[in-house]
């Protein structure tokens, strides 16, 4: 299933152009889906600026490559509730692969990676977020194991 060749690793500032470029692309695909995800006018400059400061200091920022080159990324946060009992949880904000590297498994290892790395952090859950009209996504989480936690509703002020 897992595509030979294919490295996860956490990203670093080497990474940053590549990456911005990924992260640029994960937000013009994602306003497919719902017009609240319009994606800035200058994207790719914000991209750049945002992949800076998360190879600087983010709770998870891991990358797939292949060959040289970076094919995939994955991005989380841990939040923290101190009213729960296991408070820390995991939550992967963003996940992009390349169009002609999908399907090889490149998506299911950066998951599968991060998941090490937030346990590694005391993460006892980990969710994932994507605009709930991705259908794809959902079947993909869904396939994973992962199930509804919470749900976001959003109304245009």
């Amino acid at each position: 299933m897992y595509e030979p060749g294919v490295t996860i690793r956490r990203a670093t500032q080497a990474d940053v152009e590549s990456l911005a470029k990924l992260i640029a692309r994960f937000y013009l695909f994602n306003e497919e889906f719902d017009p609240a995800m319009e994606a800035a006018s200058d994207i790719k400059e914000k991209a750049l600026e945002v992949a800076r400061a998360r190879v600087e200091g983010s709770d998870l920022l891991l990358v797939a490559t292949y060959e040289g080159r970076v094919i995939g990324y994955v991005y989380g946060v841990v939040a923290e509730n101190p009213l729960l009992a296991r408070r820390k949880i995991g939550v992967l904000r963003e996940l992009y692969v390349i169009p002609e590297e999908r399907g090889r498994g490149v998506a299911t290892m950066l998951i599968e990676y991060a998941m090490r790395e937030l346990s590694a952090k005391g993460v006892h859950y980990v969710a994932v977020e994507f605009p709930a009209r991705n259908i794809v996504a959902k079947k993909f989480y869904e396939k994973l194991g992962f199930r509804e936690y919470t749900s976001i509703y959003l109304k245009e002020v």
